[in-house]
């Protein structure tokens, strides 16, 4: 079964994943799909690891074969070190298995760094152990050789010639997302091992960054930081059906989402279907998520366990 995902305005599999629940019969869920769960350290983080194992799967959660790990905390925004310091941990552990034997690798920061909702890739670079100038010096004898590069413009292009003249082992990008949930702004981590197709999320689709295109692996880190106008206004629809009764969440929570979506195209102005917003607490919210991000690939480039 292939489900619409023309009105979802999400990069997250695991909102692709909650939208299959909800659209499919009992019977048909995840042909080729597996999810697992479970609950990391004493801090609330969670993980859920979707892996699409066939073009069935692929068919029914619209994204590429692959795995796809959600990293979620309601503290993610917050300032609790304790929970920052438990998923730089987590982060690091999960690169460390999806890079095995990696030893030349390539850091980009997508997006543009004077908009701040979109400058979680450039602000990860800034604070990068970067060890490809570092040559014959002890304190970086077993790490991995790591270049970073956050190239603004055109991408694609500059990130597979950067490729083709320096020949990493894998390629990792690092992008803001967009989300369907206000609840999942700032508040998740995606890790996947299929690239990226940038400004998919929000109706600005760029040359993709694959391993289909660079010729290398590509690892793809991001964090939802904007929502568009319909899927808020579907959240808002969620609470006022669930404020006046039973009887009226029992009617709204029936609708699938594309029906959900139709409705709200009847109503709402053209104009607002092509708005995203962003939390205003943003700015803080982005520097401290992307300082949590270069920790962790800090940790594991200085671990010497790739």
């Amino acid at each position: 079964m292939n489900i619409l995902h023309s009105f979802s305005h999400t990069d997250l599999a695991l909102e692709l994943k909650d939208e299959l629940e909800e659209s499919c019969e009992r019977e048909q869920f995840f042909e080729g799909i597996t999810v697992s769960h479970k609950e990391i350290g004493k801090k609330g983080l969670k993980e859920t690891v979707i892996k699409i194992e066939s073009e069935a799967g692929e068919k029914q959660l619209g994204k590429p074969q692959g795995i796809y790990i959600t990293l979620e905390g309601e503290n993610m925004a917050g300032n609790d070190g304790g929970f920052h310091e438990e998923m730089s941990n987590h982060l690091a552990k999960r690169l460390a298995k999806l890079l095995l034997g990696r030893k030349k690798l390539l850091f980009i920061g997508l997006g543009n760094g004077e908009v701040t909702p979109d400058a979680l890739g450039p602000l990860v670079i800034k604070n990068l152990f970067v060890t490809r100038h570092l040559k014959g010096w002890k304190e970086v004898e077993g790490c991995p050789v790591v270049a970073a590069l956050a190239p603004g413009m055109e991408t694609g292009e500059i990130v597979e010639g950067i490729v083709k003249k320096i020949h990493p082992d894998a390629l990792i990008v690092i992008d803001a997302l967009a989300a369907k949930s206000s609840e999942r702004l700032n508040r998740t981590i995606q890790i996947s091992n299929t690239g990226i197709a940038p400004g998919s999320g929000v109706g600005n689709q760029r040359n993709e960054i694959t391993e289909k295109t660079m010729g290398v692996p590509v690892i793809a880190l991001g964090v939802p930081t904007v929502i568009s106008i319909p899927s808020l206004a579907c959240d808002i629809m969620d609470s006022f059906c669930a404020s006046q009764g039973e009887k009226m969440e029992d009617t709204f929570s029936s609708w699938s989402e594309s029906e959900k979506y139709r409705f709200l195209g009847k109503i709402l102005d053209a104009k607002l279907w092509e708005l995203f917003v962003t939390p205003k607490e943003i700015d803080e919210a982005v520097k401290r998520i992307s300082y949590t991000l270069s920790e962790g690939i800090n940790q594991f480039v200085s671990s010497r366990t790739s």
